[in-house]
């Protein structure tokens, strides 16, 4: 390796000499920007242009607005949910005292228990029938 340090410096030299140049005149600013946007050119056309990537936009547009949507009628939802189970609670706990009372009473027995608790958490509060069509057919 024969290298000639006083050239190797010149060149270092020179080349130190032109950056600084450059990077007084603007021209370095200037050369740069030029490049960037002749590529954000490129990528914006290309992008443009792309079907997908107008699909892809307009559904993310669409589902940003459905959660707002959604996110302005929470508050509406979760008092109409805290009504509900207000009521709900409220219901139990008159269906508790009534039992309590009737307890204290001496009126409820197993029986009676049972068909007040069947009846207090069924719609159709309908006594349970012991025999059925299998039962009566045997009889028979």
């Amino acid at each position: 390796m024969n290298l000639d340090v006083k050239s190797v410096v010149a060149k270092l030299g020179k080349l130190e000499a032109k950056l600084k140049q450059k990077i007084e005149s603007g021209a370095l600013i200037n050369e740069a920007k030029r490049f960037a946007n002749g590529q954000a050119k490129t990528l914006r056309s290309k992008v443009q242009s792309s079907k997908d990537v107008k699909k892809i936009v307009a559904l993310v547009d669409e589902r940003r607005k459905q959660v707002e949507k959604l996110a302005q009628q929470l508050p509406g939802d979760v008092t109409v949910v805290r009504s509900y189970l207000k009521s709900q609670r409220k219901e139990l706990e008159r269906i508790g005292s009534q039992l309590l009372k009737q307890a204290k009473e001496g009126k409820l027995d197993a029986k009676n228990l049972k068909a007040a608790v069947r009846q207090a958490t069924t719609k159709k509060a309908a006594p349970r029938k012991t025999s059925t069509k299998k039962a009566a057919k045997k009889r028979k």
